[in-house]
C-alpha cells in the first residue's frame, strides 16, 4: 500500500485501474471515505449518495473505485478518440522528380488540395476505395454550403498576394508584393473518427443520431479554435461510405491565404525557429519537440472538449500495451465516467430548476405576505384621493358661484373697480347699485372672495369700458356741434351742405369703409409688389411716417370690418418694411442711414421729422418797466 501511494499520472490511472491494482491517497484512504480514478474522485457507497462526486487536479494521487462500473441511462461509445490535421497545397510538396506527383519524405503520395476535395466530394476518379451503394457524402455547413463553394474559397484563398522585403542594389530593401507560391499551404484539413462502424449507425436511427451529435460538437471546437487564430471554418463533411463514421473539416484564410497559422503543431515549430538563435541541429531538435508538445496538447484539448464526453478514451491500448481484458476495463471505466458525468450534469440542471422554483415560491410568498399591507395602503391612498376630489369639488363650487355673483355684482354696478392709489392696491369698491345693508354688503364680499382677482379684472375692463363710451359721447357731442357750425355757415354763404355732415348733425352712423380712412394705406390681398415698392420709393420720409400713422390708426378702430382690418395690417407691414429699408425711424420721425438695410434706398430721401423748439437759456429775472 506504501508503494502505491504516490501522484499518478492521468494516464498511468485508467491503466492500473483496468489491472485491479489499487492506488490510494494516502489521507483520504487513511479516512476510507473516497475513491479517485482519472481525474475524477468517487466517494464510496455508504457514505455519501451515488450521484455525489466532484473533480481533482490532475497532479493530485488517485487510486482505484472497487465497485464495477454501473451502466448510464445514456449510450456512450467505446473506443478512443481519433484526431489528425494535415495542411494541403495547389502543387504538393516541391521537387517532384521524375514520378507524375509530389511525394513526402516517407514516400507516400503528396496530394493536392483539390484531390483533397475531389476525395471529400466523391469524384468517380478519387472513390476507388469507398464502398458501393452507400450514402454520399453529407455537408455540415458552416461559413458555405456546397463544395463548389468550398473549391472556390480555396482557389481564391490561393491567388492571395503577400509582402515581403527584397533586396535591391547595394543595402537597399524594397517592400514587394507577390503572389503565394504553388506549394504554400492554402487548404486546412482535420479529420475525426469515431468507433462506430458506418453500417451499424446507418441500421441504428439512434446511433446516427448520437453520432452526428459527436462530431457537431467536434465541428462546433474546430470553428471555435479557428476562428480565434484568424481562419474560416468553410463546412464539415460525414463520410457514410467507409468501414468507420468520420468527419472532415476543411478551412481556409481568406485574408493571408496561408494556413500555416491554423495548424498549433506548426506554429509552435515556427516560434522556436523565429526565435532568433542560430540555426542547429540542436535547434531543430528543440523545434520538433515544441511541434509535438503542441500536438499532443491539441489532442488533449480534443479529448476534454468533445470526446470526453461521449465515453472515448484519449488513447488506444497501444500506448499503454494493454491487454484485450485490460482495454475492456479501462473502455467500461470511461464509459461509466462519461455516463456519470451526463447523469451529473442533470442532476445540476435539475437543481437548479428547484432552486429557482423554491426562489419563485419564496418570491409568492413574500408577495402573498405583503398583500394585505399593500391592500391597507391602497385604501388609504383610495381614502386620501376621495377627500382630496371632495375638496376640490367643493373648491370648484365655490368658484362658481363667487364667479356667477361677481358677475352679475359687476354688471348691476353692485361692484366697482378701484384704482390703485399710493394707500392703497387696486381692488374692488361698492358702486351706486350696492345694498344698502352692511350685513348683505358683508355677505356680498364674502361671496366672490374665491374669484376676486378675476372679478377685479372684470369690474377694471368695465370701468375702461364706460370711461371709453363717455369720452366717445363727449367726442361725438363736440363733433356734432362743430358739423353743426360747419353746416350753418356753409348755409349763411350759400353753399352745398355735403351729406356726410348733415348725418354728422343729426347723430346718424358714418359708413365704415376706406372713404372713411383717408390718409391710410389699404394693401389687398395679391397687389404688385414690384408697382407698390416703386410707389413707396417716391414718397418721402416723412409722408411714409404719416401715412404709417394713419394706417395703424385707422386698423384699431376697425374691428367690425375685419376685411379692411387686414388690408390696413398688410399696409402697415409694407410701409414697415421700407422705413427699414431706409433706417428710417417711424416712431420717433429720425433718419438713421447706418441703421439702413439697403443703402441705394437709404439716399434716396433724407427728410425727417423737425425737431422740436427747445428752450436754451431761460431768463427768469424780472425786468422793470415803466408802466
Amino acid at each position: 500500500m506504501a508503494n502505491d501511494a504516490r501522484p499518478l499520472s492521468a494516464q498511468e490511472a485508467p491503466r492500473r485501474a483496468a489491472l485491479g491494482e489499487p492506488m490510494m491517497c494516502m489521507e483520504q484512504a487513511q479516512r476510507g471515505a473516497i475513491h479517485i480514478v482519472g481525474p475524477y474522485v468517487y466517494r464510496l457507497p455508504g457514505f455519501f449518495s451515488s450521484f455525489d462526486r466532484f473533480r481533482e487536479p490532475v497532479s493530485r494521487p488517485y487510486f482505484r473505485f472497487d465497485q464495477s462500473p454501473e451502466q448510464g441511462e445514456d449510450a456512450m461509445f467505446e473506443g478512443y478518440q481519433f484526431g489528425h490535421i494535415e495542411l494541403w497545397s495547389n502543387k504538393g510538396r516541391s521537387g517532384d522528380g521524375p514520378e507524375p506527383h509530389a511525394v513526402r519524405r516517407n514516400g507516400q503520395r503528396k496530394w493536392t488540395a483539390q484531390e483533397i476535395l475531389d476525395e471529400a466530394e466523391r469524384l468517380a476518379s478519387a472513390s476507388a476505395h469507398v464502398i458501393p451503394g452507400r450514402p454520399g457524402p453529407q455537408i455540415l455547413p458552416r461559413a458555405v454550403a456546397s463544395f463548389r463553394d468550398i473549391r472556390k474559397a480555396q482557389e481564391e484563398a490561393s491567388q492571395v498576394q503577400e509582402s515581403y522585403i527584397q533586396r535591391g542594389k547595394g543595402k537597399k530593401t524594397v517592400p514587394v508584393r507577390r503572389k503565394l507560391r504553388r506549394d504554400a499551404a492554402t487548404l486546412y484539413a482535420s479529420v475525426f473518427s469515431l468507433p462506430v462502424m458506418t453500417e451499424d449507425a446507418l441500421a441504428d436511427a439512434e446511433l446516427k443520431r448520437e453520432a452526428l451529435d459527436v462530431l457537431e460538437q467536434a465541428l462546433e471546437w474546430e470553428c471555435e479554435r479557428i476562428s480565434k487564430a484568424g481562419g474560416v471554418v468553410l463546412a464539415g463533411v460525414v463520410h457514410w461510405d467507409e468501414e468507420h463514421l468520420h468527419l472532415h473539416v476543411f478551412a481556409v484564410d481568406p485574408v493571408r491565404g496561408r494556413v500555416d497559422h491554423l495548424h498549433p503543431g506548426r506554429v509552435a515549430k515556427e516560434a522556436v525557429n523565429q526565435s532568433g538563435e542560430k540555426k542547429s541541429k540542436d535547434r531543430g531538435k528543440r523545434a520538433n519537440v515544441a511541434y509535438c508538445d503542441a500536438m499532443r496538447a491539441w489532442q488533449d484539448e480534443l479529448h476534454r472538449e468533445v470526446f470526453a464526453s461521449a465515453g472515448l478514451l484519449r488513447f488506444g491500448p497501444g500506448r499503454g500495451r494493454w491487454t484485450r481484458k485490460e482495454y475492456g476495463r479501462a473502455k467500461a471505466l470511461q464509459k461509466d465516467i462519461a455516463s456519470r458525468e451526463a447523469r451529473l450534469a442533470d442532476l445540476e440542471a435539475w437543481e437548479g430548476a428547484q432552486e429557482d422554483r423554491q426562489a419563485e415560491l419564496d418570491a409568492r410568498e413574500k408577495a402573498l405576505d405583503g398583500r394585505d399591507a399593500k391592500i391597507a395602503q391602497r385604501e388609504a391612498e383610495v381614502a386620501e384621493k376621495a377627500r382630496a376630489a371632495e375638496a376640490v369639488r367643493a373648491d370648484a363650487v365655490a368658484l362658481r358661484t363667487a364667479l356667477d355673483l361677481g358677475s352679475r355684482a359687476v354688471a348691476y354696478r353692485e361692484l366697482d373697480y378701484r384704482q390703485a392709489s399710493e394707500e392703497r392696491e387696486e381692488g374692488l369698491e361698492f358702486g351706486p347699485g350696492a345694498p344698502r345693508s352692511k350685513t348683505k354688503r358683508e355677505r356680498l364680499i364674502k361671496a366672490v372672495r374665491p374669484a376676486y382677482d378675476f372679478v377685479v379684472d372684470l369690474a377694471k375692463k368695465a370701468f375702461n369700458l364706460r370711461r371709453r363710451e363717455a369720452q366717445a359721447a363727449k367726442a361725438e357731442a363736440q363733433n356734432r356741434k362743430a358739423a353743426m357750425s360747419i353746416a350753418d355757415e356753409r348755409e349763411r354763404t350759400g353753399q352745398v351742405v355735403p351729406s356726410i355732415l348733415t348725418q354728422i348733425v343729426n347723430g346718424e352712423a358714418l359708413p365704415l369703409d376706406r372713404d372713411a380712412f383717408p390718409g391710410a394705406l389699404f394693401l389687398a390681398r395679391g397687389s404688385d409688389p414690384v408697382a407698390l415698392q416703386n410707389e413707396l420709393d417716391e414718397m418721402p420720409n416723412v409722408s411714409v411716417r404719416r401715412t404709417w400713422v394713419a394706417t395703424w390708426q385707422s386698423m384699431k378702430i376697425c374691428d367690425e370690418r375685419p376685411d379692411l382690418a387686414e388690408d390696413l395690417a398688410r399696409g402697415a407691414a409694407a410701409l414697415e418694411e421700407v422705413a427699414r429699408q431706409r433706417g428710417y425711424d417711424l416712431e420717433s420721425g429720425k433718419h438713421h442711414p447706418e441703421k439702413a438695410t439697403d443703402t441705394k434706398r437709404a439716399r434716396l430721401h433724407v427728410d425727417a421729422e423737425p425737431a422740436p423748439i427747445r428752450i436754451i437759456r431761460r431768463n427768469t429775472q424780472r425786468v422793470l418797466t415803466r408802466g
